[in-house]
């Protein structure tokens, strides 16, 4: 029976969100970026990692799609990359989603990304709605649904 109210309790606390502090960053291009108080699509990649660039441009249409409904921040996790390197390779595909280049891993530490690409989507008091390592279709329904569709 002991067994039994242990694993009832570790379901139960694995069931609640996982809850964010808000984050405040520089985009590539200086505008000041923060997640206080607005959902927020997440998106960590990184140019070496060949699923975050075949999905770009799904991240460019959820951008362009989001119309108020939700952010979306692209993080390039910075690591094996440099600055130039990043905003060359956006230019060159013509992204123009906010960027944050996370050259000191403070912002992938936080939400405890351990590989890329991850897409995260929090509400806006900063819980965890929903975390995958590509994008799915279970993410393009929550968006969708965000955008009353």
């Amino acid at each position: 029976m002991k067994t039994l109210i242990f694993v009832l309790s570790i379901l139960c606390l694995s069931a609640h969100a996982k809850q964010y502090a808000p984050i405040e960053a520089k985009a590539l291009n200086e505008q000041t970026i923060s997640t206080q108080g607005k959902i927020t699509y997440l998106k960590f990649w990184a140019t070496w990692c060949a699923y975050c660039v075949e999905e770009m441009p799904v991240l460019q249409q959820s951008y362009e799609d989001a119309k108020g409904a939700y952010q979306v921040i692209s993080v390039n996790i910075g690591f094996n990359q440099t600055l130039e390197g990043v905003k060359r390779y956006l230019g060159k595909h013509n992204y123009n989603f906010p960027t944050v280049f996370d050259s000191d891993g403070i912002i992938t530490k936080h939400y405890a990304v351990l590989g890329t690409p991850q897409h995260i989507l929090i509400d806006a008091q900063g819980n965890e709605v929903y975390r995958s390592g590509l994008f799915t279709d279970q993410l393009a329904q929550k968006l969708a649904q965000l955008r009353g569709k």
